[in-house]
């Protein structure tokens, strides 16, 4: 065991070491933290907060329109209350990014938006949403109706929703678009990590049996303990990776203003939330350990490195499928589609994460699925350990070959 143990240190220590390992890890840290402070990234090459002009010759009206504006706009934003000519020329001068001509003709009370670029409908909308409270507020007015009145005229109708079933639960859109953020990004990163370190191990298996470097290494060790402790080395490196992004993002987030923006739409981690980054944990874990070793599996046929693309197009093949039938499902995750594929080995990892973001994933699903990936994964580990050893040393051309003759007794 005192050279297994020495391989897997020497390995580990190897990648964690190599200028790759710290490049990507910088790299993607840097992303996550320009990420979480986008919204200051952006201000800085912006000029700062937004500083928007309101024009209006009713004071009342331009307090409401400043009161109800801040609350809608970035934290920070300013607002100056100036006449309209006043206003198109700071626009002009790029003193003011904006400004909202309020005018009240009779009962009506309409917005103009003057900007020196284009105005987006959302920003149309934001100024929509503004007036016609306070528009609505006037006639009623005009009409004599009292205060009472026109709140119960403005109350919309109630509609509750109510799913019905065993163990059924309603989610709010909040948690399904927290759910969603969470998917997107745990998919992403689980193929990115999968894909990478399978091809990593793939590439070094090849690479010390092109080179015949591991004619020398079986002089000490035999070529299973070899194997495992390399296998076993390249996996927890990938997790280490993993482990420095979840605390870069962690601290990221929480010195970030993602935190204000997460209270300010009321999004909570509810069960479904917790349920579903345990299940990712547990798909993380199964897909980096599948593909691992199936990469192990791969590299160790190949009889040349320029083959090596080509021997790993069918890993390439599946994970690019399971993780398209991830994405292109996002908002739909309990399609037949992914119900099958959530049982389908190497498929599962992906698919079976994205399911765990709604209700109806029933405790049986998931043990059937994790069982019949942890199957998988001992056949392929079989698979690789009988086709490293049996040709770690031979060079016969062709994959197939290499294939047919690991399985001969």
């Amino acid at each position: 065991m005192s050279k297994f143990w020495a391989t897997f240190s020497l390995t580990y220590m190897n990648k964690i070491k190599s200028r790759a390992f710290i490049i990507m890890t910088v790299i993607i840290s840097l992303l996550i933290i320009g990420g979480a402070n986008a919204n200051k990234i952006i201000d800085m090459f912006n000029g700062g907060p937004d500083k928007i002009g309101i024009v209006s010759e009713n004071q009342q009206v331009y307090q409401m329109v400043k009161s109800q504006s801040a609350k809608i706009e970035d934290k920070g934003t300013k607002f100056q209350h100036v006449s309209e000519k006043q206003a198109i020329k700071d626009v002009k001068n790029e003193k003011l990014d904006k400004a909202y001509i309020i005018k009240t003709k009779g009962k009506q009370v309409e917005g103009e938006i003057v900007s020196k670029d284009s105005v987006s409908d959302e920003t149309k909308q934001k100024l929509e949403s503004i007036l016609t409270p306070i528009q609505t507020q006037a006639i009623a007015k005009s009409v004599n109706l009292s205060p009472k009145d026109l709140q119960a005229l403005q109350q919309q109708s109630k509609v509750t929703a109510k799913v019905v079933g065993k163990d059924a639960k309603q989610l709010s859109e909040q948690d399904k678009v927290a759910n969603i953020i969470i998917l997107y990004a745990g998919i992403m990163l689980m193929f990115f990590i999968i894909l990478n370190y399978a091809n990593q191990v793939a590439m070094e298996v090849a690479t010390e049996k092109i080179s015949r470097v591991i004619e020398m290494v079986i002089t000490s060790i035999s070529p299973v303990k070899h194997l495992l402790a390399k296998i076993l080395a390249i996996i927890l490196v990938a997790f280490t990776q993993v482990l420095i992004f979840v605390v870069v993002g962690a601290i990221s987030i929480y010195l970030s203003d993602l935190r204000d923006i997460v209270k300010k739409f009321n999004v909570k981690f509810t069960d479904v939330t917790m349920h579903l980054l345990i299940v990712g944990v547990i798909c993380f874990i199964i897909g980096i350990i599948s593909y691992t070793i199936l990469g192990t599996i791969l590299g160790s046929l190949a009889t040349r490195i320029e083959d090596m693309n080509q021997a790993l197009m069918p890993m390439t093949a599946v994970s690019f499928i399971a993780f398209y039938i991830a994405l292109l499902n996002l908002n739909t995750p309990e399609t037949m589609l992914t119900k099958i594929a959530s049982f389908i080995p190497l498929l599962s990892p992906f698919v079976l994460f994205l399911r765990a973001s709604t209700p109806e994933l029933q405790l049986w699903e998931i043990i059937v699925s994790v069982l019949l990936s942890l199957i998988v994964m001992i056949l392929l580990l079989w698979i690789a350990v009988r086709s490293y050893r049996d040709s770690v040393l031979t060079f016969e051309k062709g994959f197939f070959k290499g294939l047919k003759r690991a399985f001969k007794k």
